[in-house]
């Protein structure tokens, strides 16, 4: 017997003022989740010799040794900004012209 186009009975089809049905949507920002991360990344750790850390420590320091590129580009940008992505070439004209 196939059951997939059939409603199991616990759940009904909204109604005019169900209280289920969620006005606002879903939320506008993540903050909240933000919260929870930037906790979680405080965090103290133990690592080797019982050296403390914390897990945004250990992240970086996995970034800044990694091999793939853009890990290593990840952590240059959170150490010293952004990477350009333009480069302005008309100044370089103005020397050479003279």
């Amino acid at each position: 017997m196939d059951n997939s186009n059939t409603v199991p009975k616990q759940l009904k089809p909204f109604v005019k003022g169900d209280p289920r049905i969620n006005r606002k949507g879903r939320p506008k920002s993540f903050d909240a989740i933000r919260a929870l991360a930037q906790e979680i990344a405080h965090e103290p750790i133990t690592v080797v010799n019982g050296h403390k850390s914390t897990v945004v420590e250990q992240i970086l320091r996995k970034w800044a040794s990694s091999s793939n590129p853009q890990l290593q580009r990840a952590f240059i940008e959170i150490a010293f900004g952004k990477v350009p992505d333009k480069i302005d070439i008309s100044a370089v004209g103005e020397f050479m012209v003279r």
